[in-house]
């Protein structure tokens, strides 16, 4: 349920308040607490989210219990000892699970067995592993524990557990240069995208806004893994465009900022895309022509292709809404501009052309966000395209042949301009509502 409890039980403490200002009817009152009661009473109570934190934090500190009890007194028992121990575990964990699973159990349930299952799993290949001495890095271990625990998240609905996956899979980074781990990587990264994408389609889950946070994750292990084998500058600017396209739905319901993690992240590095851009030009899409690989560069073109491909849905998607704006439109043209710059890169063409692009970008992106700020009287607006402008014109003013007094005399202009245009702005907020609550009144 999207509403939140706390905005429900606010309306159903006015309605009173507007029966009595005879804004509603005794009896349009009653239908509408019953109807809001009914809603409060379906949501998910912040009670069931502490019994779930609970779950999985008892969870965790029991096996952490076992692995300790058992380490004390590890070298006194029989290798058959040994090995019996390395399974038990687990087998607590799956005797938990059926249980679980054949009872029907609540989610609290269903996420404790899943991180204890997948807990247990870690510890019988480590001590195995140990009793064995078949050797192997951190990177190899996290790659079989991962592959295990995979089937887990799905089994269970578990959150918890694709949150520690999502953990798990930067520590597998330690075999990032090697081209043989790349396919690993990549079936690592495509086999937990399912389980993101249906909580992220389902308006009413209850993991959504979670997935929003995990799915910079998977974005941020996409581009360690695979930027690099080729055009890191590429594949930024797509991730980046990608992010900031999702986003703008959620801004157009008037989501609050912590519901919409990706906005905020998606402009700010937006910010520090296009101002390495400026003053680089097209070297930000440089090829790593010398450490380049045929696998590498496949799995480079198959996530960025990814990439480029949901960016296409979600464009496609905004327009068959009708929902289309200049800023879905400026997300656009980055894509295109980025795809142009690593074209112009491979035939190594004069940086300057992309760095004079890649400005004019940033200004009239700037410019736009400021005059739609203005128009819709939105102080989020206003600020971001403020601030584009100003880094602009800071970046521009710091690369000149400029003295340093003369310099910081820009910047402090700058900062008052900036303090300034926000103090002007607000008094406008302030003006227009006066201005509607002056028309609601009359």
């Amino acid at each position: 349920m999207t509403e939140k409890s706390g905005m429900i039980r606010w309306f159903l403490e006015e309605l009173p308040k507007l029966r009595e200002g005879g804004v509603i009817d005794s009896a349009t009152e009653e239908n509408l607490q019953k109807h809001y009661r009914e809603r409060l009473a379906a949501a998910p109570s912040p009670q069931k989210y502490f019994l779930l934190a609970l779950s999985i934090i008892g969870s965790v500190l029991i096996a952490g219990g076992i692995i300790l009890l058992f380490n004390y007194n590890w070298d006194m028992f029989t290798k058959l000892t040994r090995i019996m121990i390395a399974f038990l575990p687990v087998t607590l964990g799956a005797a938990l699970s059926i249980f679980t699973l054949a009872t029907s159990r609540s989610q609290a349930w269903r996420e404790g067995s899943a991180v204890l299952t997948a807990a247990g799993t870690a510890v019988a290949i480590a001590l195995l592993s140990q009793i064995y001495h078949t050797g192997g890095t951190l990177s190899q271990f996290m790659t079989l524990v991962l592959l295990l625990a995979l089937p887990l998240v799905y089994i269970f609905n578990s959150v918890s557990l694709a949150t520690l996956y999502t953990v798990g899979l930067f520590m597998t980074l330690g075999s990032w240069y090697e081209p043989a781990w790349l396919p690993m990587a990549f079936c690592l990264l495509a086999g937990i995208l399912p389980f993101a994408g249906w909580h992220l389609l389902r308006e009413k889950s209850p993991y959504r806004i979670w997935m929003r946070y995990l799915a910079m994750g998977f974005a941020v292990f996409a581009l360690i893994a695979f930027g690099g084998q080729y055009s890191s500058g590429l594949i930024l600017f797509t991730v980046c465009a990608v992010f900031m396209l999702a986003s703008m739905r959620s801004q157009d319901r008037w989501e609050r900022m912590f519901r919409n993690p990706w906005l905020l992240a998606s402009f700010f590095f937006l910010l520090v895309l296009l101002s390495i851009g400026t003053c680089t030009g097209g070297r930000i899409f440089h090829l790593n022509r010398y450490g380049e690989t045929s696998n590498g560069i496949l799995y480079f073109w198959l996530a960025e292709g990814w990439f480029l491909l949901l960016f296409i849905l979600l464009f496609v998607r905004d327009y068959l809404l009708k929902q289309m704006s200049f800023q879905r439109l400026m997300m656009l043209v980055l894509i295109l501009t980025a795809l142009l710059g690593t074209l112009l890169e491979a035939f190594e063409v004069d940086a300057i052309y992309m760095r004079l692009a890649l400005i004019v970008y940033m200004g009239v992106f700037g410019v736009t966000l400021l005059m739609r700020g203005c128009r819709e009287n939105s102080m989020f607006l206003f600020n971001g395209g403020l601030l584009m402008c100003a880094l602009l014109i800071g970046l521009r003013f710091f690369d000149a042949e400029i003295g340093l007094q003369a310099r910081a005399i820009g910047f402090i202009v700058l900062g008052l301009g900036f303090i300034g245009a926000n103090v002007f702005f607000s008094r406008k907020l302030g003006r227009a509502k006066s201005t509607e609550v002056n028309h609601a009144e009359g």
